[in-house]
């Protein structure tokens, strides 16, 4: 039986398998890399003023 706690890793580790597609495509189209992860994001909106 599959526990709540391994679903939850599943579930984050998959979309960290996505994003890393996504950056992959993007990259294979000639644009440059983006960070992914949420933390990058939260603080690129608190450091622009935007909360």
């Amino acid at each position: 039986m599959t526990s709540y706690s391994e679903v939850v890793q599943h579930v984050v580790n998959h979309g960290t398998y996505h994003c890393g597609n996504l950056t992959a495509m993007l990259r294979q189209m000639g644009y440059a890399g983006v960070p992914t992860d949420c933390e990058f994001f939260l603080f690129d909106q608190n450091n622009n003023g935007d909360s």
